[in-house]
């Protein structure tokens, strides 16, 4: 028996729209063998390694999403109380080197505290980080800066967010009266 591990990106849209980004692990044959079944739910399949490599991909993606949704909120937290239109911030920086499909989803979701409906939870990213920093820690990396991604995002669950979607972040920057 052959064994891959294809875990994706891309959320529920992608897969909607079999546009999701898989990431697989296991020998390049057995990938070959079942590549047009996984080119009917993504655009893009690509062989990470061997089994378990997609499985770490996976752990990657998210350590970079969940930072960058952290960063997201703080950024429009910070032009909140600067004055600058927070609102404009995913267009202003779109298509510069700050730029990512994170920023463009969650910063207008920020800025305009629309919250609902929730499309992820903030309890999977924080389950997604806490994997990888575990599995770190097993390999022996520092990841320092997804550890403490997963202590904010464990403060904002402890406050009642956990099954919130992820735009709620912002809420643990802003002035406890312009929490809405």
């Amino acid at each position: 028996m052959s064994w891959l591990d294809a875990p994706v990106s891309g959320g529920v849209v992608g897969a909607e729209a079999g546009s999701l980004a898989i990431m697989v692990g296991g020998e390049t044959a057995d990938l070959e063998r079942v590549r047009p079944v996984l080119l009917s739910l993504g655009q893009r399949v690509t062989h990470m390694g061997a089994v378990g490599a997609g499985q770490v991909t996976k752990a990657c993606n998210q350590m970079i999403v969940a930072c960058n949704a952290l960063v997201i909120a703080e950024v429009v937290a910070l032009a909140e109380r600067s004055g600058v239109q927070a609102s404009l911030i995913a267009e202003a920086l779109a298509g510069g080197f700050a730029d990512s499909k994170p920023l463009q989803i969650l910063a207008p979701q920020m800025a305009e505290s629309r919250f609902e409906p929730v499309k992820w939870h903030v309890r999977t990213l924080l389950k997604d980080l806490d994997t990888a920093v575990k599995f770190s820690r097993e390999q022996g990396s520092a990841t320092p800066i997804s550890g403490l991604a997963a202590q904010l995002m464990r403060l904002h669950g402890c406050q009642g967010f956990l099954e919130k979607d992820p735009s709620t972040l912002v809420q643990l920057y802003r002035e406890p009266d312009s929490k809405g």
